[in-house]
């Protein structure tokens, strides 16, 4: 494999990597932000409750590269300004920049990234200090004239970095509002698991069912050209509810999984019996372990 292949692949892998782990992250912020706008409060104790229930210092915790850290908190930082530019209510806005201020003191890199902000995103900040002041709401004022006193902003004209060369700068999309839109799937899919676990409704289902294959055998006595079919719709439920919660394979996944590994294992033991032909595995292969070996094998006899 060439070094071009081996570099393209890697890049491909932190991708993918990277985009993973930004998308675990902003569900992870919709379901706190979620939390935090429930309460219809303003109040930064009643957002630290909330992170340490959450034990959300622990974000940064358990990634694969640490080399990727840095880029991993610009992606936070990114992802959380969403938040603010497209609030849904008052109380999420004012959680999202209590999770900004959060994530910046507890990023784990000894050289902290800086808070990107264009006019735009600190004028849109202003506005809500400004209105927390008009509430009588100081924690969000103090807060803010503390990350400002501390040098926590880098003003800049573009979200996007510029250089010389544009491959070496990572790609910021537009903004566009797509915050709160992970929330709504989780929660359509929990809904879709506790229609599938409900016995009551399961039980209707199947009652349904069963008067509909009745009623259906009884006109195709009377009307032979309608074809009867049995009905899978119980199981095609419960398969697709494992599917989604990546659950354990049905009996009939692990009935065709075993069919292809007989029927590979047939075809294996049928070309192995060819008596004329070469195989790979016929042959003796030396790798550099065994070269090595030999080499020092050599060595050893001439002394």
């Amino acid at each position: 494999m060439s070094k071009k292949t081996i570099k393209r692949e890697r890049k491909s892998l932190i991708y993918h990597y990277d985009t993973e782990i930004a998308s675990a992250f902003k569900v992870d912020c919709e379901e706190f932000l979620d939390e935090f706008e429930s309460l219809q409060s303003f109040n930064y104790s009643d957002f630290v409750e909330i992170w340490q229930h959450k034990n959300f210092s622990y974000i940064f915790a358990g990634q694969n590269y640490a080399l990727l850290l840095k880029e991993f908190c610009e992606n936070c930082f990114y992802s959380v300004k969403k938040f603010i530019m497209f609030p849904r209510t008052l109380y999420s806005q004012i959680g999202a920049f209590y999770l900004l201020y959060g994530l910046y003191y507890k990023q784990p890199v000894r050289d902290w990234v800086k808070i990107r902000l264009t006019l735009d995103e600190y004028e849109r900040i202003v506005e809500l200090i400004q209105e927390m002041s008009n509430r009588d709401q100081l924690d969000a004022v103090y807060i803010f004239a503390k990350m400002k006193a501390e040098n926590v902003f880098t003003y800049v004209a573009q979200r996007r970095q510029l250089g010389p060369e544009d491959r070496f700068v990572k790609c910021i999309q537009l903004y566009y509002n797509d915050t709160f839109t992970s929330s709504k799937t989780q929660s359509s899919i929990v809904k879709f698991d506790e229609i599938c676990t409900s016995s009551e409704l399961v039980r209707q289902l199947q009652s349904t069912n069963a008067e509909y294959q009745e009623m259906l055998k009884k006109y195709s006595d009377v009307y032979p050209g309608i074809s009867t079919f049995t009905s899978t719709i119980i199981d095609d439920l419960e398969a697709a509810r494992r599917k989604f919660n990546c659950g354990d394979p049905t009996p009939e996944d692990v009935s065709n999984k075993e069919s292809v590994r007989e029927t590979r294992q047939s075809i294996r033991e049928k070309a192995m019996k060819n008596q004329h032909a070469v195989y790979r595995g016929s042959r003796e292969v030396v790798t550099a372990v065994d070269d090595h070996a030999m080499e020092f094998s050599d060595i050893s006899d001439s002394d």
